[in-house]
């Protein structure tokens, strides 16, 4: 009996090359699913607002109750007040840069040592993504930070970039910021809560936790407070959450914004993960 010896012909430089790419294409997928968060793309865009008004009004924590707050230096609408409602501040007027943006923007007013109120120079919020995100729902009302010693939620930068200090200090040439990140991932069903803020919840490692699955846009602020030296400075909320020097940086947000814009936007700029320039 005879036996045919077959001998294996050498993969051409096509099939090779051909193999190579699909394990390459099976190896990206893979790391893909194992670290999602680390490969997905990035979106963001800004809108920068002027102070619009200064009064001691929350129509978040006490809605209908003028003059039953602190102080608060308001952004983008024009409108805000104790009394607003989601329809009002739809029609209001705002001081942002992209007019689409009619959402309310606030914080607490800072203080010099001398106990004269400083004007800040201007608000920017920034709305950030890494990978697919919900636009904020429309009437979504949101209170966050007041303990700047997590510096990941609140504090003070010399200029732009994350916080650095827990109470505001000397910038030397650079204007002295405010930095709130507002939380990112939300229940998927109550635009408010009790204490406003538990119908929100931070992003873990693993991105949203179950609780609150819907990721939305990251929104941080920046509030330019125009003074470089804020070392003795404090907030006109410290001694109402019991804190000082400053320490009691918090931000409201109530989104306005007229809402097929918005949508459009998010889907625009952050699900195609583009750096958009609003005009500010």
């Amino acid at each position: 009996m005879m036996y045919l010896h077959r001998t294996r012909r050498p993969p051409s430089a096509a099939r090779t090359a051909g193999r190579a790419f699909r394990v390459l294409v099976s190896a990206l997928a893979l790391i893909a699913v194992l670290a999602p968060s680390a490969y997905a793309s990035k979106g963001d865009f800004h809108t920068s607002c002027d102070i619009s008004h200064v009064r001691s009004d929350d129509p978040i924590v006490y809605p209908g109750q003028p003059g039953a707050s602190h102080l608060h230096d308001f952004f983008g609408n024009a409108s805000t007040a104790a009394s607003s409602t989601y329809r009002s501040m739809r029609a209001g007027a705002t001081t942002c840069s992209f007019a689409a943006d009619t959402s309310g923007y606030w914080v607490p007013a800072l203080v010099n040592p001398s106990g004269g109120v400083v004007k800040p120079t201007g608000m920017t919020a920034y709305y950030l993504a890494r990978g697919q995100v919900k636009a904020p729902p429309k009437n979504l009302r949101i209170v966050a930070g007041g303990d700047t010693h997590q510096l990941t939620v609140a504090g003070y930068a010399c200029g732009e970039g994350a916080a650095t200090s827990s109470v505001p200090m000397n910038c030397g040439s650079s204007w002295l910021k405010g930095v709130i990140a507002f939380p990112s991932c939300w229940d998927g069903q109550h635009l408010d809560s009790a204490n406003h803020r538990s119908h929100m919840a931070y992003p873990t490692g693993r991105g949203c936790p179950a609780s609150h699955p819907v990721a939305l846009p990251k929104l941080v602020f920046h509030i330019t407070y125009g003074i470089h030296d804020g070392r003795g400075f404090t907030l006109v909320s410290d001694g109402m959450m019991g804190m000082m020097h400053g320490m009691s940086l918090h931000a409201d947000f109530w989104n306005t914004w007229n809402q097929t814009v918005l949508e459009q936007t998010v889907a625009d700029c952050l699900n195609a993960g583009d750096s958009c320039d609003l005009g500010g």
